[in-house]
């Protein structure tokens, strides 16, 4: 889940958003502002999902610009032997992306089966796929993250959720010791990051509403 909802953008900035769209052959935005709310109370399978939640701390679903998400893969540059995991991936823009570079692999985690299972047809539906992608439906705290080097985070949760998924992490580098980078899109929880001894911060940078940070294991 993503921590911020936004509405359609509109204007040129929603042409470009639809270019994309189509180019890639997928769809990844909301048709209407209160679409897949994490904290909706509607009986319609969104609130019981939510409670799935081990804090129940998960946010609303919404969207990162192209252009963006083309400035973040730049800093992190995953190569070919890079496995990609976009943490809280909602439809899988992001992995769509990602997956259209020469990446080992790319995995979507989402505890929202409703956008699990969008994020699984966009995939397929990606065109000029250079990599495979696998969405996992599940609780990013407790599901298997050990496969990946390369991690994306669209501040998903709370700190409490933030605070396990990255032990659940750095758990994960006992089973297979690797270097790994993480992006923290939107950082309103750097205190969690920053109580890490594990994790550095290498490299930053401000969008025009977010603050976007990097970070890598010590001694890796």
């Amino acid at each position: 889940m993503k921590a911020l909802l936004k509405t359609p953008s509109s204007g040129l900035s929603r042409a470009w958003t639809q270019c994309n769209e189509y180019l890639l052959g997928i769809r990844t935005e909301p048709e209407r502002a209160t679409e897949y709310d994490c904290n909706a109370t509607q009986k319609d399978g969104r609130a019981e999902i939510a409670r799935n939640a081990r804090y129940r701390d998960n946010f609303q679903y919404g969207t990162i610009g192209y252009l963006n998400i083309g400035k973040v893969l730049r800093v992190l540059k995953p190569g070919p032997q890079d496995v990609f995991c976009d943490i809280g991936c909602g439809m899988g823009r992001i992995v769509c992306v990602a997956a259209r570079k020469r990446v080992r692999k790319c995995i979507g985690v989402e505890l929202m089966k409703p956008l699990c299972e969008i994020a699984q047809r966009n995939a397929a539906s990606l065109r000029v796929r250079k990599a495979p992608i696998e969405i996992v439906c599940g609780d990013a705290t407790t599901a298997n993250l050990s496969e990946a080097t390369v991690y994306f985070m669209f501040n998903p949760f709370g700190p409490e959720s933030l605070r396990d998924t990255l032990e659940n992490i750095r758990g994960s580098l006992s089973q297979n010791p690797r270097a790994i980078k993480i992006a923290y899109y939107n950082s309103q929880y750097l205190s969690v990051f920053e109580g890490l001894g594990w994790l550095v911060k290498v490299h930053e940078f401000d969008t025009f509403r977010h603050r976007v940070t990097f970070w890598e294991n010590r001694g890796a």
